[in-house]
């Protein structure tokens, strides 16, 4: 199941987030309108379906963008690896243009920027007449190196990922112990003008906060990972 939302999510980001915030919406709407202390009203219920669709959307966009950075990650550890058993087949003597057509089948689609540098780094070998497999074996050792950089930017950059999830959550959390405590905070949020005042500021807040962390973690030269 995780396999087929994963898919989805990958190649139809935007009918995924289509259908699942369509849902979410209607289910929003059904639990405010009809089924909380029997029934809050149709504003309630407008403004739950509101709220439940722009954040299913925003965590199935983040969800996508998640798995994108992945398979780019994943493709430039393979495209590294196909780069250096080109230079150990050039070194080994192959003709080139032999060479390229064997390592062609194993190298992904999503590496396209590499394999331009791979284009490159061939095309000078063949007019200045540079080793080939001296200039593959260090695109490959650049290209491993970058990964590794990234993996540390990464691990540098998990307090602010958490920090990011906790700025979700704990105003989620507060809600649902205002709900088990009495304090009717649904019926405030999403019946109330002031407290739907209240939601759209926070929501705005939290918006801020997540453009504000993805800022810093681009800083650190990650692409947001």
């Amino acid at each position: 199941m995780t396999d087929i939302a994963n898919a989805l999510i990958t190649h139809r980001p935007k009918t995924a987030a289509a259908c699942t915030a369509l849902a979410a919406a209607l289910l929003a709407a059904w639990f405010a309108g009809y089924r909380h202390q029997g029934g809050l009203g149709p504003l309630a219920a407008a403004t739950a379906a509101a709220i439940a669709a722009l954040y299913t959307a925003a965590a199935v966009t983040a969800w996508h963008r998640a798995l994108r950075r992945k398979h780019r990650r994943e493709a430039e550890r393979t495209a590294a690896d196909t780069v250096a058993a080109l230079a150990a087949d050039l070194a080994a003597g192959t003709d080139p243009v032999r060479a390229v057509a064997t390592a062609e089948p194993d190298w992904p689609a999503e590496a396209a920027a590499t394999a331009a540098r791979l284009r490159a780094a061939l095309t000078i070998a063949a007019d200045l007449g540079a080793p080939a497999a001296e200039l593959c074996r260090r695109l490959a050792e650049h290209l491993r190196e970058t990964d590794q950089a990234a993996a540390r930017a990464h691990a540098q950059t998990a307090s602010i990922r958490a920090s990011a999830a906790l700025l979700i959550a704990l105003p989620l959390a507060g809600i649902g112990f205002g709900e088990l405590l009495g304090a009717d905070t649904l019926a405030f949020l999403l019946a109330n003008p002031l407290g739907m005042a209240a939601a759209a500021t926070a929501m705005g807040l939290q918006a801020a906060g997540a453009a504000w962390t993805g800022a810093l973690i681009n800083s650190v030269g990650i692409g947001g990972a």
